[in-house]
């Protein structure tokens, strides 16, 4: 309007403001979506002889199981999960899983027996998990911003050293030593040294609301780039970045490797999970049913036995 003066928001205020449409983002990413969940063609190209692939199905309150060999999928025999989201498996073989909806984190005993919650107060939207090789368990309490560190073999949980964390998602320990952050409202990764030696940002281009983490053996780390419906590749060292050749994505949460060269991709609003080759191409779609916003990806150990499914409720 002629003569009328420009009001700018001071950068207090316009700091809020982007803060609160990123946790709106979050909190619609932690709504039941609108989406209806459906079938995906077959096209698991898997070594029959590989690990399930374990898919914390957010929108159905469940965990699912797809064996390699192409047998059905399972239900994992969590109980009262509400929307649950990350997940991580300890040397023993015992799986975790974020049960979010609930603020607790629960964990499963391979043998099938009786799920626990695993000691951890004043959670807040739990999402990503991790391990260290010590085998520390970190847990990203999204809506404190902050990181816990529940210790192995018992004690009182800690909070990670860290600085300036908004609403962190996902969690992967680096080959190298320390954790990465995935810093959803901040669009970073950070890479934190646990005992207190601070943190550093990983250098990226363009990211927007960063969820999902993997590093491969030689140190390159995968993030999902939700905002963006990409996933991308930093290089080891501060090498480029790049972004991983699959296409189709809506919301990219969960990754997960097998091994042998494949990335795994929870494609959250599609209600599937792709598989690509690490040196690109050869993009399948899983073989689930009935997926409903994928949110977590998890491969067992190698020395691990798979968590038993109960039979017949996989479809």
């Amino acid at each position: 309007m002629t003569g009328e003066a420009r009001t700018e928001a001071p950068p207090a205020a316009r700091r809020w403001t982007r803060r609160l449409a990123a946790a709106v983002a979050l909190l619609l990413l932690c709504a039941l979506p609108t989406g209806a969940a459906g079938a995906t063609p077959p096209g698991d190209v898997r070594s029959p002889a590989g690990p399930p692939l374990y898919v914390s199905d957010y929108g159905n309150n469940r965990v699912v199981a797809l064996p390699a060999d192409g047998g059905d999928q399972s239900t994992v025999p969590f109980d009262g999960l509400v929307r649950p989201t990350g997940m991580a498996w300890d040397a023993a073989g015992r799986l975790y899983v974020s049960d979010t909806g609930n603020n607790r984190v629960l964990v499963l005993p391979p043998d099938g027996g009786e799920q626990t919650v695993v000691p951890a107060v004043g959670l807040s939207r739990p999402l990503g998990l991790a391990f260290d090789p010590a085998g520390n368990l970190y847990i990203a309490d999204s809506f404190n911003d902050r990181i816990v560190k529940v210790p192995a073999g018992g004690g009182g949980q800690t909070t990670v050293p860290t600085t300036g964390l908004l609403h962190p998602w996902g969690l992967a320990w680096a080959p190298g030593g320390g954790l990465y952050v995935s810093d959803f409202v901040n669009d970073r990764v950070v890479r934190v040294a646990v005992d207190g030696g601070g943190q550093s940002t990983v250098p990226t281009t363009g990211l927007s609301q960063p969820t999902g983490l993997v590093p491969n053996a030689a140190g390159d780390l995968y993030v999902s780039d939700s905002g963006n419906n990409r996933v991308v590749k930093l290089a080891a060292g501060g090498g480029a970045q790049s972004t991983v050749p699959v296409t189709g994505l809506s919301s990219p949460l969960g990754l997960a490797l097998d091994g042998s060269g494949g990335l795994y991709v929870a494609d959250g609003f599609n209600n599937r999970v792709v598989r690509v080759r690490e040196t690109g191409g050869g993009q399948v779609t899983l073989a689930f049913t009935g997926l409903n916003t994928p949110t977590g990806l998890a491969f067992p150990p190698a020395s691990a036995r798979p968590v038993p499914g109960r039979e017949g409720e996989g479809r």
